[in-house]
């Protein structure tokens, strides 16, 4: 299998698809970061088959630390800037040039922020049910966080899309992050969940072009505030814009494909188009564009702290903005759920097979999620998933719940 080394124990998965243009040597590169929980065998329907992106781009696809095949121990130092870290130094060591980068959710678009020199969002949902997510006394527990999570995600269910995309998505959570997997459960999720906003100075910082495609169900990041966040991106050249997708929930890159590629498609398109076409660069070129050395200098600067550039600048570990603090405690919080995992329950349909082993749906979802909580709601457990929505937001309306 393809990996490559990044820091100490850290090897990510990637995999390389060259485009089917005839110009291969002079056709652009693009990074599609997969969305949070799941990985990259779930954005393959942008990459393959006739007018997709492979007729643009070389593609490269990366899976993030304690996702899909990638390799890593939960690391108490990880956070944004760590994954972001990761993508160049991987970049870097396969010899690729600058990419385009395409974001599928908000973790790939606060890394991609991040990679770009930029600011992000504010967290509000998901520290409201990671608790009970990581560490659950009961299956009952375990299912309300997992479901509140999704509509967070997806939105009201019967609203944005079926119980197919509802069931590959928690499918994905019940083979890879039951209880008795809680530290890769944390990896999963802590470095989006606890991110602090980066300093105000980055945002001028970017200056490539960017499309923003945000979902109006905007209980959780309203279309306004995320509007004003793309304003304060001063130097960003056309044709960057912001555009609300109407009736789409957060997470749309599954649920409404085909209006995501009728936005995305035509803006690339023209981009592309008024790029002057370069030539290849040789791989000595390109790895004088990547310094490590000078981007701890700058995350030292941008930070306050000066002992930031006397780290090793040789591997990704070494990028990070967590005070000493937040190391100890994630430190003490992993070495508990390590000891804690050891007595916790799977989940009916734990470790089942993945797609990249040649398995079908049925084979990856024995139970479908949809199952469990139509069951749980028969016995009127669903009293707890109600109460993690209205504390996550006391403006969602009741029919909106389920």
């Amino acid at each position: 299998m393809p990996f490559v080394n990044v820091a100490g124990d850290v090897n990510l998965f990637y995999e390389i698809k060259p485009t089917t243009s005839a110009l291969q040597a002079t056709t652009p590169w693009l990074l599609i970061l997969h969305p949070q929980f799941l990985d990259i065998s779930f954005v393959y329907p942008y990459v393959d088959g006739p007018g997709q992106l492979l007729e643009r781009f070389n593609i490269i696809l990366i899976d993030f630390r304690s996702h899909g095949r990638t390799q890593a121990k939960v690391s108490p130092s990880c956070d944004l800037w760590t994954l972001a870290a990761d993508l160049a130094f991987a970049l870097h060591k396969l010899n690729l040039p600058p990419v385009h980068l395409l974001a599928t959710d908000p973790l790939g678009a606060e890394v991609a922020i991040r990679f770009s020199g930029l600011e992000g969002f504010v967290s509000t949902a998901f520290q409201a049910v990671m608790g009970s997510w990581t560490n659950p006394e009961l299956p009952e527990d375990w299912d309300a966080s997992v479901s509140a999570t999704q509509w967070w995600l997806y939105g009201p269910r019967s609203t944005y899309c079926s119980l197919d995309v509802l069931d590959a998505w928690a499918g994905a959570l019940i083979r890879r992050y039951p209880p008795c997997k809680a530290t890769l459960a944390l990896g999963s999720c802590v470095a989006y969940v606890e991110r602090e906003t980066p300093p105000s100075s980055l945002a001028p910082l970017l200056k490539a072009p960017m499309l923003v495609l945000h979902g109006d169900f905007q209980n959780i990041y309203d279309c306004p505030g995320a509007e004003r966040r793309f304003n304060e991106f001063i130097n960003l050249p056309p044709p960057s814009s912001f555009r609300v997708m109407k009736d789409t929930p957060l997470q749309m890159f599954d649920t409404f494909p085909e209006r995501v590629k009728e936005q995305y498609y035509p803006w690339i398109d023209n981009l592309l188009a008024q790029q002057t076409i370069i030539p290849a660069e040789p791989s000595a070129t390109i790895s004088t564009l990547f310094n490590p050395s000078e981007a701890l200098k700058l995350l030292a600067e941008l930070l306050g702290d000066p002992s930031v550039a006397s780290r090793d600048p040789h591997n990704s570990d070494s990028f990070y903005a967590l005070s000493d603090e937040k190391i100890s405690s994630n430190a003490e919080r992993i070495r508990t759920l390590e000891s804690n995992q050891i007595s916790k329950f799977s989940i009916l349909g734990g470790g089942a097979p993945e797609s990249w082993t040649g398995a079908s749906f049925e084979e990856q979802n024995p139970e479908r999620f949809s199952k469990r909580i139509q069951k749980s709601a028969g016995e009127g457990g669903t009293s707890m998933v109600e109460e993690i929505i209205l504390a996550i937001t006391e403006s969602t309306a009741e029919d909106d719940l389920l």
